[in-house]
This record gives structure tokens, C-alpha cells and sequence, in this order.
């Protein structure tokens, strides 16, 4: 791939030392947005709660949240493959926390549920997560910055789509 010297010029002539700015001044906006989302995974893992539940966390919150759902389904929102999907659902049923319904209407498709002890983890995990993100500023965005977020996550998962 060929970068164009103008671009090159462009970075050098904005690079700083630390002393200068911060790393987070020079970083892509994409990069500020991976690097948020790693230090929530991370801030789990140093700061756990009596549960060790990371990602099947987000699934269980989102299961909780939208009745209905398939396995295939959570596969698709958190664009994760449908194995991954399995073994995860495999621990939260495990747990007790989500149960696994065959679909009247097609015997192959399983619609998600969470038991009595699953809805109550939802709930203590979601309560950490809106904490986390009042603790670094993300509740105090306002609803049109949230919705453009949003819709260049939209836009982005259509570019894939697209392209297949």
C-alpha cells in the first residue's frame, strides 16, 4: 500500500512528545474509541464484582433486555461468530442464568431467556457498567452525540455488509 507523502508530512508536522500533549491528542478518533472499550474490559477484570462475567456479561444484559432473541441474533448484534456465541450461552446456562427455548416456528432456531437469577445479574451488571460510565464522563454526552455514535456504528457494519 502507497501512502502519500503529503500524509506522512501531515503526521510528522502533528506529532508531539509527551510533554508536549498527551497520547490521546494525537490518537484517531477510531483509535480513542478501541481504546475506551479495552479499558472497560480491563477496569472488569481489576475490579471484578463477586461474578466473573466479562463478555457473557453483555450478552446477558442484552438478553435480558430484548425478548425474543436468538442465539443467531446476538451473534449478529455483537458481530461475534455463532460458536463463540454457544459457548458462552453453554456457561450463563450452566449458571442458571439464561435458558434456551426451541422456537415454535422453526424447530432449529432457540430463543434466549433469562431465569429469575439471570434477570437479577442483568441488573447488577448493567448498574456497574452505567457506573463505569458515569465515572468517565460517557453519561454526561448528550442524546445527539449518543445517536451519531450510533449511527457511524450503523454505517460501518453496512460498509461490510456491502462489500460481501
Amino acid at each position: 500500500m502507497k501512502i502519500e507523502k503529503s500524509y506522512i508530512t501531515h503526521l510528522e508536522e502533528n506529532m508531539t512528545n509527551e510533554n508536549d500533549a498527551d497520547k490521546f491528542d494525537s490518537m484517531p478518533f477510531i483509535a480513542l474509541i478501541h481504546n475506551i472499550s479495552k479499558n472497560r474490559l480491563r477496569y472488569s477484570i481489576k475490579n471484578p464484582n463477586q461474578l466473573d462475567m466479562i463478555h457473557e456479561g453483555r450478552y446477558l444484559i442484552t438478553i435480558n433486555k430484548r425478548s425474543g432473541l436468538s442465539q443467531d441474533d446476538l451473534a449478529d448484534t455483537f458481530t461475534q461468530s455463532k460458536g463463540t456465541i454457544a459457548k458462552a450461552l453453554r456457561k450463563l446456562e450452566d449458571k442458571g442464568y439464561v435458558e434456551r427455548i426451541i422456537d415454535e416456528n422453526n424447530r432449529r432456531k432457540y430463543i434466549l431467556k433469562t431465569t429469575k437469577e439471570g434477570k437479577e445479574l442483568a441488573i447488577l451488571l448493567e448498574n456497574d457498567l452505567k457506573e463505569w460510565e458515569k465515572n468517565v464522563g460517557i453519561d454526561e454526552l448528550d442524546e445527539r452525540t449518543k445517536d451519531q455514535l450510533k449511527n457511524i456504528a450503523r454505517k460501518s457494519e453496512d460498509i461490510l455488509k456491502d462489500s460481501d
